[in-house]
């Protein structure tokens, strides 16, 4: 599972002469693996080495991490140190659980945990969040730009391939129908003016018993409050229900999406179309690569079937989010309107 190079570098850093390694499952890009020496316990993140830029990723989580921490303290994983020729990262380690549910608690220390990450103002040196948008109508390219990736993937069930070119092209038309008169200011550009960890939610939590930790920044950096927002809301796995809207939109880094409300309808469902395509990305080879290496398994056919498994549940994700999205963006439409 690890290299000699690996464990002896461990060894090292903890100042021990015995570790135990256990992996721990639910990693959908990369492997992580609970150390134990003695009573105490540490968490290793092996990058994935096929992975797109995975110095940068692994580097840029870690700088993060180690900011986030200082200025949140137990909100986040103490980052312990780093070693990037062995493309692992090492913090300490959460006792906790999956959260299954985003209930109010668990909303407000979410809110807790970005104004104290953003209490005052973000320092230059950190890098830009991805998928960051530097004006309004990024956020319909980076639609555009996944749309037209996931267009080039063959896949060899007729059926399958079906399915999945009818949810593209059911986007698609949906981005045009909202793109097709963009405003003039939709070309200006936009202060990235907060700190985020990009893809923020529950689904990069865990609950102790001392709160809510949020982990995983690879993504993580200067961002726009319209991407902060819409991804919060918008992101599937954990999802947050839109009364919790209200909360985010009493905090002042979020005053302009609460003054521009079609502005933001308009982003908001935007960044629901990019979620749907975030779905589909078990059908892209790089994206495939990524998840056998998390889920450590060696053999073969065991690994397709999982991939295949993956996909059909992936599309049906798409499909059923896809239709959930108007709902959604009239319960939005509601609350903006009660706030004027």
């Amino acid at each position: 599972m690890l290299n000699d190079s690996v464990i002896a570098w461990l060894k090292i850093i903890l100042g021990v002469n015995s570790i135990e390694f256990t992996p721990i499952n639910g990693g959908a890009n990369n492997l992580g693996i609970r150390v134990t020496s003695g009573k105490h316990s540490w968490f290793l993140k092996s990058f994935n080495t096929q992975s797109p830029n995975v110095k940068y990723k692994q580097l840029n989580e870690f700088l993060f991490s180690q900011e986030v921490y200082r200025n949140s303290l137990t909100a986040t994983a103490k980052p312990i140190a780093i070693n990037l020729e062995e493309n692992v990262s090492l913090f300490a380690y959460i006792e906790g659980k999956k959260v299954e549910k985003a209930c109010k608690n668990a909303v407000l220390q979410a809110i807790l945990f970005f104004q104290n990450i953003n209490h005052q103002v973000p320092p230059p040196h950190l890098n830009i969040a991805s998928e960051s948008p530097s004006t309004l109508s990024e956020f319909s390219n980076i639609v555009n730009n996944r749309l037209k990736k996931l267009e080039t993937v063959a896949i060899k069930s007729e059926q399958l391939s079906a399915d999945y070119h009818k949810a593209l092209t059911l986007i698609r038309q949906r981005q045009d129908k909202l793109t097709c008169n963009l405003a003039q200011h939709w070309q200006q550009e936009q202060q990235r003016s907060v700190l985020s960890p990009s893809d923020f939610g529950f689904h990069n939590a865990i609950k102790a018993t001392s709160g809510y930790y949020f982990i995983d920044f690879e993504y993580a950096g200067l961002d726009t409050p319209w991407k902060v927002f819409a991804d919060f809301f918008s992101q599937p796995a954990v999802p947050v229900d839109l009364t919790f809207a209200l909360e985010f939109l009493k905090l002042e880094q979020f005053r302009l999406l609460k003054e521009n409300p079609e502005d933001t309808l308009k982003v908001f469902e935007l960044t629901q179309l990019k979620w749907c395509l975030i779905m589909l990305n078990e059908f892209l080879p790089e994206v495939q690569a990524r998840r056998v290496h998390s889920w450590n398994i060696s053999c073969f056919n065991e690994q397709q079937k999982m991939l295949h498994t993956a996909q059909l549940m992936q599309l049906k994700k798409c499909y059923n989010y896809f239709e959930s999205i108007p709902n959604k963006v009239i319960k939005l439409d509601k609350l903006l309107r009660d706030l004027k």
